[in-house]
């Protein structure tokens, strides 16, 4: 287990992101008993950034904190600054920043569907309306730094925009040359130009955001004309047409001069929210979050294991601060001088010594002396009695500072540390940590050392063939014929057999009938049987055939069709989302879908089968399998993944 970096008052968890606004990490505020709370850290470190400069001009907003107050902004924990780097914190959010949201699509070929575009910039518009009708020292709060790193969408499929208390200052930063195109592209025109923070600023990153969410493509840079072309000519990528003219309308709109451009983000909000509801748009937060999961699905799965492990985690003990009695001033630097008017600093505990009656003075000192002696006279003969060992070696008993102070002419000693720092504490703990793991690995390679020679033998052992002495055995085996099988005479149940005669010449003559009275079946001796039955040998039987055992299946393997497979089994109904364009021509289609199954039952792969059909049917097809759930397929009784086919029909209503 590694000791969590301290960061101020938190410990650093783990390293969610970096970008060029700095570090992003999941984080602990520690407490007595373990970690108390878990909060999103923003800390502000980017290439390039001046952090004195911007912790002067945000240092003062930490009341926007207390303020703000909506589900779609992030809820405020703490602002501060740790060395020259300023940070913010807020309660954690399951989720990646929308740039990342942006990347990890980009490099997976899953561009966001429409509707999930319309969602996140709808719910960003009603995060920056709802701070537009917040007053804070009466005055509206604006954002005016609005960019995709500090948006997060979540794994619910919710949208919390963050930075508000430090945007003036990142946007002062921008506008003294402080750039990066992954960054100030979101910008307006006016922003970067450094003019005052203007109601419309937050559209103009408005627009840009939401161009980027519909097409997969970064707003180019240009003018408002340049822009306005670049619209007309983008596509939504996953249905191959232009973008709707009402959609359009609004990023020109948003993306033209500030004197011609929406008034302000509450404008921009009703806009949206009636063009979605015009548009027969249907975003859902489920289907966002589904999405969500499909992207970022080992990380999701890894970030709930790990918190769960970090609930669990042991912190060292916090040493607590011993009591220790007011250190007693220097010594007098003129106590060899003889000169004691205590207008020196440390002579006035000398002034005190020498103002006591000189009767009771001497006395003091030697009592005190006597009691110090007592008292290590008895720690060392009781101490040792008892058995206890010193960790440390035992030095010679030096009196307290108060019986120093009493005893004329005595030197008071430097103020001994009371033990070890946090640091050296934890520095201590984690070299035992890292022993133990060099410990345990050099122990697990000895042993993967020693099975990798015993298999290596056994493999050269196996090309040399038999040995000498088991190559002998066999040839004396092979030249041994086999006995034949005696006869098996088949008798009555009533009939025994007749013990051999003791003459020689019966023995010559088996044919003679035998004389004498029969005996009764009960009266035959047991020898009789045991010699009976030693005299004729069982017919041997054949060696039976080596079987060759078959490879055991094992949990999650991949398998194909076959003997003893059960193929998976569609356990959810299939609700593949009519593309709006093609239910307006009216289209109708079917796709075939690969899909893999793993043992759990959930969708892992999908690949499209056949002529793409086009019209948005096949991102449609391919949405809808990934959303789909089996019961999984099984080989011989056991859970394993397998490829399976879908077939998605889109038929007009």
């Amino acid at each position: 287990m590694n000791i969590p970096e301290e960061f101020g008052k938190y410990l650093l968890l783990k390293k969610l992101s970096e970008d060029p606004l700095g570090e992003t990490f999941r984080a602990g505020k520690a407490g007595n008993e373990g970690i108390e709370q878990v909060v999103l850290l923003r800390v502000f470190n980017g290439k390039g950034l001046d952090g004195e400069r911007l912790w002067q001009r945000v240092s003062g907003r930490s009341g926007v904190h207390a303020a703000l107050r909506s589900p779609n902004i992030g809820t405020g924990v703490d602002l501060g600054r740790v060395r020259s780097f300023p940070y913010a914190a807020y309660d954690y959010i399951s989720g990646k920043s929308l740039a990342a949201v942006f990347a990890r699509a980009a490099r997976q070929f899953q561009p966001l569907p429409a509707d999930h575009a319309l969602l996140i910039a709808e719910r960003l518009s009603l995060a920056l309306a709802a701070a537009h009708e917040t007053r804070v020292q009466d005055e509206r709060v604006l954002h005016g730094f609005v960019v995709p790193h500090l948006v997060m969408v979540s794994n619910e499929g919710e949208t919390r925009l963050l930075g508000f208390e430090v945007a003036p200052g990142l946007r002062e930063l921008a506008a003294a040359g402080w750039r990066d195109d992954g960054v100030t592209n979101y910008l307006s025109p006016e922003a970067l130009a450094g003019a005052p923070l203007g109601k419309a600023d937050d559209v103009y990153s408005l627009g840009a955001i939401l161009f980027e969410l519909l097409t997969g493509e970064r707003l180019p840079a240009g003018s408002p004309e340049a822009l306005a072309a670049a619209i007309d000519a983008a596509t939504l990528p996953n249905e191959g047409t232009p973008l709707p003219a009402s959609i359009a309308n609004l990023l020109k709109k948003s993306l033209t001069a500030r004197d011609q451009r929406i008034a302000d983000a509450v404008t921009w909000h009703k806009t949206l929210a009636k063009l979605m509801i015009d548009g027969q748009f249907s975003p859902t937060t489920f289907n966002l979050a589904f999405f969500m999961h499909n992207l970022f699905r080992e990380e999701i799965e890894r970030e709930t294991q790990e918190i769960q492990a970090e609930k669990k985690l042991e912190l060292p003990p916090r040493p607590v601060a011993p009591i220790v009695a007011a250190a007693p001033p220097p010594p007098d630097p003129r106590e060899a001088t003889g000169v004691r008017d205590g207008t020196l600093a440390g002579a006035r505990s000398q002034v005190a010594v020498e103002a006591a009656p000189a009767g009771k003075g001497p006395w003091i000192g030697l009592a005190a002396v006597a009691a110090l002696l007592l008292a290590g006279g008895g720690w060392y003969f009781f101490g040792r009695s008892a058995g206890q060992q010193a960790a440390a070696p035992v030095t010679e008993a030096t009196p307290a500072p108060a019986v120093q102070a009493a005893l004329p002419g005595a030197i008071v000693p430097a103020a001994v540390p009371a033990g070890p720092t946090p640091e050296e504490l934890q520095a201590q703990i984690q070299q035992m940590f890292e022993a133990r793991s060099k410990e345990m690995e050099a122990k697990l390679k000895t042993q993967y050392d020693d099975r990798i020679k015993l298999l290596q033998q056994q493999l050269e052992d196996s090309k040399k063939g038999p040995s000498e002495q088991e190559r002998q055995r066999m040839e004396r085996q092979a030249a041994v014929p086999e006995p034949a099988p005696a006869p098996v005479e088949t008798r009555p149940a009533a009939t025994r057999i007749e013990p051999p005669a003791p003459a020689p010449q019966q023995a010559a003559a088996p044919s003679s009938p035998p004389s004498g009275p029969a005996v009764p079946p009960n009266d035959k001796p047991a020898a009789v049987d045991k010699v009976a039955s030693a005299s004729v040998p069982p017919p041997s039987a054949p060696a039976p055939a080596p079987v060759r055992q078959q490879p055991q299946v094992q949990f999650g393997d991949l398998v194909q069709g076959g003997a003893g497979v059960v193929a998976p089994k569609l356990s959810s109904r299939l609700e593949p989302r009519y593309p709006p364009s093609a239910q307006r021509l009216n289209r109708a289609a079917q796709v075939d879908i690969k899909v893999l199954v793993d043992e759990r039952g959930k969708v892992m792969d999908t690949e499209r089968i056949g002529a793409k059909a086009g019209f948005g049917f096949d991102e449609a097809a391919m949405d809808a399998a990934r959303r789909a759930s089996f019961q999984p397929a099984t080989k011989e009784g056991v859970r394993v993944k397998m490829w399976t086919t879908l077939r998605v029909a889109f038929k007009p209503q």
